[in-house]
Protein backbone atom coordinates (compact mmCIF):
# COMPACT_ATOMS: atom_id res chain seq x y z
CA UNK A 1 0.00 0.00 0.00
CA UNK A 2 1.42 3.26 -1.25
CA UNK A 3 2.07 6.18 1.88
CA UNK A 4 -0.84 7.71 0.27
CA UNK A 5 -3.29 5.30 0.04
CA UNK A 6 -2.32 4.55 3.81
CA UNK A 7 -2.87 7.63 4.72
CA UNK A 8 -6.68 7.67 3.03
CA UNK A 9 -6.96 4.39 4.84
CA UNK A 10 -6.75 5.36 8.29
CA UNK A 11 -8.19 8.37 8.14
CA UNK A 12 -11.25 7.10 6.91
CA UNK A 13 -10.85 4.01 8.95
CA UNK A 14 -11.01 6.49 11.81
CA UNK A 15 -14.21 7.86 10.79
CA UNK A 16 -15.82 4.63 10.37
CA UNK A 17 -15.06 3.57 14.04
CA UNK A 18 -16.19 7.35 15.25
CA UNK A 19 -19.73 5.75 13.80
CA UNK A 20 -20.23 3.66 17.00
CA UNK A 21 -18.55 6.14 19.35
CA UNK A 22 -20.64 9.67 19.45
CA UNK A 23 -20.98 13.25 17.37
CA UNK A 24 -17.81 14.56 19.09
CA UNK A 25 -15.88 11.61 17.88
CA UNK A 26 -17.22 11.87 14.11
CA UNK A 27 -16.13 15.54 13.97
CA UNK A 28 -13.26 15.26 15.33
CA UNK A 29 -11.92 13.52 11.66
CA UNK A 30 -12.96 16.66 10.31
CA UNK A 31 -11.25 19.98 9.18
CA UNK A 32 -13.91 22.37 11.39
CA UNK A 33 -14.89 23.60 7.75
CA UNK A 34 -15.16 20.64 5.74
CA UNK A 35 -18.70 19.66 4.02
CA UNK A 36 -20.41 16.63 3.53
CA UNK A 37 -22.86 15.64 0.88
CA UNK A 38 -24.86 13.27 0.14
CA UNK A 39 -26.43 13.55 -3.26
CA UNK A 40 -29.01 10.96 -2.85
CA UNK A 41 -30.41 12.67 0.35
CA UNK A 42 -32.65 15.11 -1.79
CA UNK A 43 -34.81 12.19 -3.43
CA UNK A 44 -36.24 11.85 0.78
CA UNK A 45 -36.35 15.46 1.57
CA UNK A 46 -32.92 15.59 3.57
CA UNK A 47 -30.41 17.97 3.15
CA UNK A 48 -27.86 17.15 -0.03
CA UNK A 49 -24.71 19.34 1.40
CA UNK A 50 -24.11 19.84 5.39
CA UNK A 51 -21.53 22.35 7.39
CA UNK A 52 -20.45 20.86 10.17
CA UNK A 53 -22.82 22.24 12.60
CA UNK A 54 -25.29 21.02 10.33
CA UNK A 55 -24.00 17.90 10.52
CA UNK A 56 -23.49 17.49 13.99
CA UNK A 57 -27.17 17.74 14.05
CA UNK A 58 -27.75 15.12 11.60
CA UNK A 59 -25.44 13.14 13.79
CA UNK A 60 -27.25 13.75 16.78
CA UNK A 61 -30.35 12.63 15.68
CA UNK A 62 -29.26 9.10 13.44
CA UNK A 63 -26.41 8.18 15.04
CA UNK A 64 -29.06 6.86 18.06
CA UNK A 65 -30.81 4.44 14.70
CA UNK A 66 -27.30 2.43 13.71
CA UNK A 67 -25.71 1.24 17.12
CA UNK A 68 -22.67 -1.37 16.31
CA UNK A 69 -22.79 -0.42 12.74
CA UNK A 70 -20.47 -2.80 11.33
CA UNK A 71 -18.02 -1.79 8.58
CA UNK A 72 -16.19 -4.22 6.10
CA UNK A 73 -14.56 -4.33 2.71
CA UNK A 74 -12.69 -1.31 2.96
CA UNK A 75 -10.71 -0.40 0.03
CA UNK A 76 -9.20 3.33 -0.62
CA UNK A 77 -8.29 4.38 -3.72
CA UNK A 78 -6.16 7.19 -4.30
CA UNK A 79 -6.56 9.87 -7.63
CA UNK A 80 -4.18 11.62 -9.26
CA UNK A 81 -5.35 15.16 -6.88
CA UNK A 82 -2.90 14.80 -3.77
CA UNK A 83 -4.70 13.62 -0.67
CA UNK A 84 -7.82 12.93 -2.91
CA UNK A 85 -9.62 9.35 -2.71
CA UNK A 86 -12.59 6.87 -3.86
CA UNK A 87 -13.32 4.20 -1.05
CA UNK A 88 -16.32 1.59 -0.87
CA UNK A 89 -17.11 -0.35 1.97
CA UNK A 90 -20.17 -2.06 3.56
CA UNK A 91 -22.28 -0.96 6.54
CA UNK A 92 -25.17 -3.49 8.81
CA UNK A 93 -26.33 -2.34 11.76
CA UNK A 94 -29.39 -3.72 13.59
CA UNK A 95 -32.31 -0.62 13.86
CA UNK A 96 -33.56 -0.86 17.40
CA UNK A 97 -36.76 0.66 16.84
CA UNK A 98 -37.50 -2.16 14.49
CA UNK A 99 -35.53 -4.96 15.28
CA UNK A 100 -34.72 -4.96 11.33
CA UNK A 101 -31.36 -5.68 9.57
CA UNK A 102 -29.89 -2.12 7.41
CA UNK A 103 -27.17 -2.72 4.95
CA UNK A 104 -25.93 -0.86 3.03
CA UNK A 105 -23.04 -0.20 0.37
CA UNK A 106 -21.17 2.88 0.03
CA UNK A 107 -19.04 4.65 -2.57
CA UNK A 108 -17.70 7.55 -1.03
CA UNK A 109 -15.31 10.36 -2.60
CA UNK A 110 -13.14 12.22 0.05
CA UNK A 111 -10.17 14.67 0.36
CA UNK A 112 -7.98 15.03 3.67
CA UNK A 113 -6.18 18.24 4.75
CA UNK A 114 -3.52 17.78 7.50
CA UNK A 115 -4.78 14.11 8.63
CA UNK A 116 -8.30 15.52 8.86
CA UNK A 117 -11.54 15.18 6.06
CA UNK A 118 -11.47 18.46 4.18
CA UNK A 119 -14.62 17.43 1.39
CA UNK A 120 -16.99 13.89 1.92
CA UNK A 121 -19.05 12.71 -0.74
CA UNK A 122 -21.04 9.69 0.03
CA UNK A 123 -23.32 7.92 -2.08
CA UNK A 124 -25.44 5.03 -1.19
CA UNK A 125 -28.71 3.76 -1.95
CA UNK A 126 -31.81 5.36 -0.28
CA UNK A 127 -34.79 2.66 -1.02
CA UNK A 128 -33.20 0.07 1.77
CA UNK A 129 -33.16 2.72 4.26
CA UNK A 130 -36.42 4.21 3.31
CA UNK A 131 -37.88 -0.09 2.96
CA UNK A 132 -37.00 -0.19 7.03
CA UNK A 133 -38.92 2.73 7.88
CA UNK A 134 -42.40 2.22 5.10
CA UNK A 135 -43.53 -0.27 2.81
CA UNK A 136 -41.93 -1.02 -0.36
CA UNK A 137 -44.82 0.92 -2.33
CA UNK A 138 -44.24 4.28 -0.12
CA UNK A 139 -40.97 4.06 -0.60
CA UNK A 140 -40.84 3.99 -4.06
CA UNK A 141 -43.51 6.91 -4.25
CA UNK A 142 -41.06 9.18 -2.30
CA UNK A 143 -38.11 8.44 -4.47
CA UNK A 144 -39.87 8.98 -7.79
CA UNK A 145 -41.64 12.21 -6.75
CA UNK A 146 -40.89 14.93 -9.10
Amino acid sequence: MSAENKNGHQVLSLLLEAFNKDSNSVLSVFTPEAIVEYPYAKSIGAAPRLTMDEYRVYLDNILGSMPNIVFTGLSVYPLQEKDSYWAEFHGETVIPATGALNQQDYVVNFSVENGKISYYKEYWNVLPALQLLMDREEAYRLIDKR
